[in-house]
C-alpha cells in the first residue's frame, strides 16, 4: 500500500456523472432527513453500482481488501474553514484510506494541502497540532512526545494538490496533516475505508479513550467481530436511536451541521 510515498492519489475521469448524481441524491436525502447527520448516507447504499465502483477502483490502487466506515459530506467556504488535523479513523483502526470526490462545481483548483514533514515515517504518528505564538506543536497521545515546526516553516513547505474535476477521485492517507483549501466554495465528499491483515481491524496503538470517546464508540461496535458484515449491522442498529447518531456523528463538526443541512440542499 502506497500510503507512506504520497499524502495522496489522483485519480483522473473515475466516475461518471449519474455516479455524481446518485452521490449527490444520497447526501441531499441524508441531510434532509429530520434529525440528519452529515455522515453514513451510503450505509445502506453499499450494493449499489457506484458503491462497488469507489471501492473497486481504491482496492485497484491501495492493493488491500477494502472495508466500509463511514462516508460524510461536507461544504466548505470562509464560513467553515478546518486548521491543519490527521482524520481520527486512525485513532481507533489499524489502517485506512480515504476517498475524497468533488461534487460541485466542475473543477476546484489545489482544494486541498499537506504538511511535508510529518507523519511521513512508520515510526512518526502525531494526532494533533496547536498554534503557539509563530509556532507549530505537534502532539502524540499515547506518549505526549512533543515536536515542534516554525508555522512559517510548515506553510512554505506544504504539498499542493493539482485541479481536481467533478469525476475525479483522490485517495488521501489520513496519516498526513491536511486542511481544505476554502477560497473557491464546494461541495465535496469522503468515504473512510479500512483494512488489516486477519481481520485484526482494531489499532494496538489506539488514542485513549478518555481524549478521544469514538475510540470507544467503535471497540464497543467492533468487539470481537471477525465477519465486518457483523459491524455493519452493528453500526446500522447504532444509528437507529439519537444516543447512536450523536456518537457516531461526534467528528463530523457538530457545530457546522445546520449549515452542512442547508448547503447540501442546493446539490
Amino acid at each position: 500500500m502506497p500510503e507512506l510515498q504520497s499524502p495522496y492519489i489522483h485519480i483522473e475521469n473515475a466516475l461518471l456523472p449519474e455516479d455524481i448524481e446518485m452521490l449527490k441524491r444520497a447526501f441531499k436525502n441524508q441531510l434532509g432527513a429530520e434529525n440528519s447527520i452529515p455522515c453514513f448516507a451510503l450505509i445502506d447504499l453499499l450494493d449499489t453500482p457506484t458503491f462497488k465502483k469507489i471501492k473497486r477502483i481504491t482496492e485497484e490502487h491501495v492493493k488491500e481488501n477494502l472495508h466500509y466506515l463511514n462516508d460524510f459530506y461536507f461544504y466548505t467556504d470562509p464560513r467553515f474553514k478546518t486548521g491543519w488535523h490527521v482524520d481520527t479513523e486512525l485513532y481507533s483502526f489499524e489502517s485506512a484510506i480515504n476517498v475524497w470526490m468533488l461534487m460541485s462545481p466542475e473543477e476546484v483548483d489545489d482544494p486541498l494541502a499537506f504538511m511535508s514533514d510529518v507523519n511521513t515515517r512508520e515510526d512518526d504518528y502525531f494526532h494533533s497540532v496547536e498554534m503557539e505564538g509563530e509556532d507549530c506543536v505537534f502532539m502524540q497521545f499515547c506518549d505526549a512526545k512533543i515536536k515542534e515546526l516554525p508555522l512559517a516553516e510548515v506553510e512554505a513547505s506544504r504539498i499542493h494538490t493539482p485541479k481536481i474535476k467533478v469525476g475525479d477521485i483522490l485517495l488521501l492517507n489520513p496519516r498526513h496533516f491536511h486542511r481544505t483549501n476554502t477560497e473557491m466554495p464546494k461541495h465535496a465528499c469522503a468515504i473512510k475505508f479500512i483494512f488489516a491483515e486477519q481481520e485484526k481491524w482494531l489499532s494496538s496503538k489506539q488514542v485513549p479513550e478518555a481524549l478521544w470517546p469514538e475510540v470507544g464508540v467503535f471497540n464497543r461496535l467492533v468487539g470481537d467481530e471477525t465477519d465486518w458484515e457483523n459491524v455493519i449491522s452493528n453500526i446500522r442498529e447504532a444509528l437507529k436511536t439519537q444516543e447512536g447518531r450523536d456518537a457516531l456523528a461526534s467528528g463530523f463538526y457538530p457545530e457546522k451541521l445546520q449549515l452542512l443541512r442547508d448547503a447540501a440542499q442546493t446539490l
